[in-house]
């Protein structure tokens, strides 16, 4: 078995676990207790949740979609990893907002008033909230910069450094991941077309940067290389690497 096929090899076996060790899950134990355990699908619409819960993301990567008002395009404005929080009614009044994943995510569906009980009880929970709340907030303004400071090809380099920073599997050297987002979600989330997408990830598996492993697999060959065509690779990785290994540069 090749390096990258054992790299990809380790990433399905990790996709098979039916809950994720994920570091940011740690300091909500406590609120597992007290939890629904629910289940969405690869589009639902963010009304459908309901009022006076609070979601944590303990599966998969959720996109929040919205409509713009007039036209038939949608855009992804932000990404759901585990150990996140939604409060739906905390969420801009954007029309027909929704939930997208590529494959089903799991929830935690909390009583906002059981949440506020444990808080309560338990600062150390409270600093957990209030801590991911707010590295949700300063990814949230990155991901703004990124969209306002840098072209195309330099998004795509950041949207494959954050995913391969939160998600990645690092064996060999190469670090092995894959898109939590069709190819279309990816674009709307990039504000691009989704042939640009294309387009840049083959001149990316051109230059050896990267390495495609069927529709959704993505083996990062040379991570420095990929780092150096995104000028915020390094505010990306100190956004999205806190608790986890750190990648080579």
């Amino acid at each position: 078995m090749t390096t990258i096929e054992a790299a990809a090899a380790h990433l399905s076996a990790r996709n098979e676990e039916r809950v994720p060790s994920d570091p940011g899950l740690v300091g909500f134990s406590r609120l597992r207790a007290r939890a629904q355990f629910i289940r969405l699908g690869n589009r639902y619409a963010l009304s459908s949740l309901g009022c006076g819960h609070v979601f944590i993301a303990v599966k998969g990567v959720v996109g929040l979609e919205s409509g713009v008002p007039g036209s038939d395009i949608r855009v992804v404005t932000n990404l759901l990893y585990p150990g996140d929080i939604l409060v739906p009614e905390l969420q801009a009044p954007l029309p027909s907002l929704s939930l997208i994943s590529q494959r089903p995510a799991e929830f935690w569906k909390l009583q906002a008033s059981a949440v506020a009980e444990e808080v309560s009880r338990d600062s150390h929970l409270w600093h957990a909230m209030f801590t991911r709340l707010n590295d949700q907030n300063a990814r949230s303004q990155l991901h703004a910069a990124e969209m306002s400071i840098l072209n195309s090809e330099e998004r795509v380099a950041a949207f494959l450094i954050e995913a391969g920073t939160r998600l990645g599997i690092a064996s060999g050297g190469l670090v092995a991941f894959e898109l939590p987002l069709s190819r279309y979600s990816i674009a709307d989330y990039l504000s691009l077309n989704a042939d640009t997408i294309s387009r840049t990830f083959s001149a990316f598996g051109s230059s050896r940067i990267i390495e495609r492993r069927g529709r959704f697999q993505i083996v990062v060959r040379d991570w420095p290389a990929l780092l150096e065509k995104c000028p915020m690779s390094d505010a990306i990785v100190a956004a999205h690497g806190a608790g986890r290994p750190q990648l080579v540069r």
